[in-house]
């Protein structure tokens, strides 16, 4: 094939194509700061049979028309000057996708790519996406950022299209942020407002790795379609413990953004939505907001927290996140910190006997139990070190020894939570410890196990019965306790994890509880 060469000089004036330029197969080369300047609405740029670019550090091309590359390669030879879009409306397509240097937005109108495109240059890496004031649709595509950099996309009031919304949205920017670190925004917005997505990286991964990010909202408040993910399961439900149902429409903003990185990474997220997406129902509204997570089987507990707007731009920033795919922004609340099931007391002898449980925690540092013989005045007994974040069942005990009293006991729990914050829980009341009876209780540890205590005048035998949920006897067996106080653990490790009825009946005493088995 005879390929021809377009040599153009660094002190030449511009060259203009006024009805386009077709590159049927030949190798332009630009020396110095050489131009082409590419006229006309229907000034494009079209590549075939093997045309190509090799640029200068300084050279540029100037379009007013679409830049088509339909040659079987990725448009420029090697890393090096820029491509300006000058005209109205126009789009990156054909039948190959191009590997640009420096791509520059100017003149009027959306940008839009019609194939996966990449800006920043396909060796050396320092080119630079300038949106200026102009958005760029990425229309169901991928735009590769292979700079790493921070600085690798600049904009004033211009941002990036990312909204399709279907259940795995393809229209997302892949930036390879290497080993940098630092704030890396993804200037995402629509309808002319601009809704930043910041990843500022804390742990940097390797030299060829990538965060994928994408955002979309939803077509009706009930944020439909849920995210089929990319790399984890999809969303079955966005039940919410706040209203105890489906909680889309009440208390999750009308937004979803779907994160992938190559390899692990650590990094503060910020999460940005327009007001007009927060349709939260009254109190939600204007409550605090959280991020959160679907980690492919279920919802994680919230992260960060930021007062929710109905106007202009909200956000969101979450520290330390490292897990990521699906997250949504929903209101704070409730789920608490600390969702408290169970709190109570129980004398046995001389001591008090106390126990609790959640459902949830949420940067859980620790419990503080307080006491009080009037109600008012409380003294810090003891503190118990949290669960964290936990989305499971979880059961503490804690026994105030010789606790011995005429009149009444107050107990109350507080949590404080990893920023120092504390909040009381509950107050409950005890009264009679220290009474010569028989006093047995039932109790879970940590672990899911769970023990019989007793404090008995006599050895006595009990019978022990455990019913699911239904009421059907799921196992039964005897125990013996001996005169004093012992502590018995109930052997129920075969039976599934979930929550039963047992039914404890001695000589004197028996029980009727509810209890959870198993973690």
């Amino acid at each position: 094939m005879k390929r021809y060469t377009l040599s153009v000089l660094l002190m030449s004036p511009a060259l203009t194509w006024a009805q386009g330029l077709l590159n049927n197969g030949a190798s332009i080369v630009f020396s110095g700061g050489g131009q082409v300047y590419i006229d006309g609405s229907t000034g494009h740029y079209t590549s075939q049979s093997g045309g190509s670019i090799t640029p200068s550090a300084t050279s540029s091309i100037t379009l007013l028309g679409n830049w088509i590359n339909n040659a079987a390669n990725v448009g420029f030879t090697v890393d090096g000057g820029g491509v300006v879009l000058a005209g109205a409306s126009q789009s990156i397509g054909g039948s190959n996708s191009t590997k640009f240097n420096n791509l520059t937005l100017s003149g009027s109108g959306t940008k839009t790519l019609l194939l996966n495109t990449t800006v920043g240059g396909q060796s050396v890496y320092n080119g630079v996406l300038a949106l200026g004031a102009l958005p760029l649709d990425l229309n169901g595509n991928r735009l590769d950022v292979t700079n790493s950099a921070a600085s690798a996309i600049t904009s004033s009031t211009g941002y990036i299209i990312s909204e399709t919304n279907v259940a795995v949205n393809p229209s997302l920017v892949r930036w390879y942020t290497r080993t940098s670190t630092g704030s890396h925004v993804y200037p995402f917005g629509v309808s002319g407002t601009q809704i930043p997505f910041t990843f500022n990286i804390t742990s940097a991964m390797g030299a060829s790795d990538y965060v994928e990010v994408s955002t979309r909202a939803t077509s009706n408040a009930s944020n439909t379609p849920w995210a089929g993910a990319s790399n984890v399961g999809a969303v079955t439900h966005m039940y919410s413990p706040i209203i105890g149902a489906d909680g889309s429409v009440q208390v999750v903003i009308d937004r979803w953004w779907n994160i992938t990185s190559s390899s692990a990474v650590t990094a503060n997220v910020t999460f940005s939505y327009r007001g007009s997406e927060n349709t939260l129902t009254s109190p939600y509204q204007t409550g605090q907001l959280g991020a959160q997570h679907w980690n492919g089987t279920a919802w994680e507990p919230p992260v960060g927290s930021a007062a929710a707007v109905t106007s202009g731009v909200g956000s969101v920033t979450a520290n330390g996140l490292n897990t990521f795919s699906p997250w949504v922004l929903s209101s704070l609340l409730a789920p608490l910190p600390v969702e408290l099931t169970s709190f109570e007391a129980t004398c046995m002898g001389n001591d008090v006997f106390i126990t609790w449980s959640t459902a949830s925690e949420k940067n859980n540092l620790l419990f503080t139990i307080e006491r009080s013989r009037d109600g008012i005045h409380y003294t810090g007994i003891a503190t118990v070190n949290g669960s964290g974040n936990s989305g499971s069942t979880m059961h503490y005990n804690y026994t105030d020894p010789g606790s011995n009293t005429d009149g009444v006991l107050y107990y109350r729990i507080s949590q404080t939570d990893n920023t120092g914050i504390s909040k009381v829980l509950k107050t409950i009341s005890i009264s009679g410890c220290g009474e010569t009876r028989d006093q047995v209780h039932v109790y879970n540890t940590a672990d899911g196990s769970l023990y019989m205590q007793t404090i008995l005048n006599h050895d006595d035998d009990f019978t022990w019965t455990v019913y699911d949920m239904l009421g059907r006897r799921i196992i039964s067996d005897d125990v013996h306790a001996v005169k004093g106080a012992s502590t018995i653990k109930l052997p129920v490790g075969t039976l599934s994890q979930g929550w039963y009825m047992l039914h404890l009946q001695g000589s004197s005493e028996q029980v009727n509880q509810k209890v959870y088995i198993g973690q």
